[in-house]
């Protein structure tokens, strides 16, 4: 479990304001919900990095990530190599550039459930889920607000130190500090709200 949490990080991804008055998680979770509501599908452009003690530069990637409500991410890395993850509830699946798949379910990895809920409620700052996993502080505002989240005692604990995360109507920055002393951050750009999968994601989600 671990090992699962830490490389899913990767996909994944800011230092809280002075002690202000700022929105409670019951708040930024009922805004959070409203635009996902009104927008289930979100798309954006993304860039990773990943800072390893073990490397003087960080290792940079980018791509495109699709958030749908109830469905998952498609997350598409398109340099420096092109693989594409389609996270689910239950299941993670990996397509090569060659677009062969591969699947692994909870059967295959123990803690997948609990992987992709993490996934899942970071990218869209669903704050009741996070509040499951973290203790969740929050600060800033509605519409420029920050969130720090110290992993609760457990198998999570054993992977992440932290992450802080900020943004207004979406998610703009994740920084992951890993209990290693590696880090990962992610930049969001480019938003695209939307009602509806495209058809080409609705078969990546096994969709008719």
């Amino acid at each position: 479990m671990h090992r699962v949490i830490a490389s899913c990080a990767v996909f994944l991804l800011i230092l809280p304001l002075a002690a202000v008055a700022g929105p409670t998680t019951a708040q930024l979770a009922a805004r959070m919900a409203q635009r996902i509501e009104q927008a289930p599908v979100l798309r954006a452009d993304f860039t990773q990095e990943k800072q390893m003690a073990a490397f003087r530069k960080p290792l940079q990637t980018r791509g495109q990530f699709t958030f749908a409500s109830g469905q998952g991410v498609i997350w598409q890395i398109e340099a420096p190599l092109k693989v594409a993850y389609v996270l689910g509830e239950d299941r993670i699946v990996e397509i090569g550039e060659d677009g062969a798949a591969q699947v692994r379910t909870a059967r295959d990895i123990p803690g997948l459930a609990q992987v992709g809920a993490l996934l899942r409620a970071l990218l869209g700052a669903q704050t009741d889920t996070l509040a499951e996993l973290f203790t969740v502080t929050p600060a800033g505002t509605l519409d420029a607000w920050f969130l720090t989240l110290t992993p609760k005692p457990g198998l999570l604990a054993q992977a992440m130190r932290e992450v802080r995360m900020n943004g207004s109507r979406h998610v703009e920055r994740i920084y992951i500090e890993e209990a290693n002393g590696d880090s990962i951050t992610l930049n969001f750009r480019n938003f695209r709200e939307d009602r509806a999968l495209l058809p080409a994601e609705r078969e990546r989600f096994g969709l008719r």
